[in-house]
């Protein structure tokens, strides 16, 4: 009879145990960040046509002429696409938002030279006016002030590439 309850008492105290590490195992939400880039522009056209184009990540990147060695595979959320352009020569980045309703899509950027933690970058299309407007927006933190300065000015370097391309194609 001891040895019974000796078994019950184990198996309670294991049981107890292993659900208080599971509840401690738990992963916190994760922590919203600001945008440390916001850029736009306005564009001569229907937001219809520039979401049209900019939600085919293929065909965006590949008509940016300072994008070289374009691969991507899919084209909408989960698609996977690799690029070199100048400062970044082994850039890998993913969608993992494309809302059409909305009209965003956000990349997440999981390989870059310049910068080895995790970077985003939201690009929404809406209306001012008649016009479209593109907002562009670079998401990441280092808590480091010299780095962020560095990583702004390369974000904002991409970012005029794309504003190049967009002001070519609807301006």
């Amino acid at each position: 009879m001891k040895l019974k309850c000796i078994r019950l008492y184990l198996i309670v105290a294991v049981i107890a145990f292993s659900s208080g590490l599971q509840l401690m195992a738990q992963m916190q939400p994760a922590k919203r960040i600001a945008p440390k880039v916001i850029k736009g522009v306005t564009l001569k056209a229907s937001t219809d046509d520039v979401w049209a184009y900019i939600s085919s990540p293929g065909d965006f990147y590949a008509s940016i002429e300072e994008v070289k060695d374009l691969k991507c595979s899919g084209n909408g959320q989960g698609a996977q696409i690799s690029f070199s352009i100048y400062g970044d020569k082994s850039r890998m980045q993913e969608i993992s938002v494309l809302n059409s309703q909305e009209r965003m899509i956000v990349y997440y950027i999981t390989q870059s030279d310049y910068y080895n933690q995790p970077l985003v970058y939201r690009i929404l299309v809406g209306r001012d006016e008649d016009n479209a407007y593109v907002q562009f927006e670079g998401i990441f933190s280092t808590g480091d002030t010299a780095q962020d300065k560095k990583i702004e000015k390369l974000i904002i370097s991409e970012w005029l590439l794309m504003q190049k391309n967009l002001e070519k194609k609807f301006n």
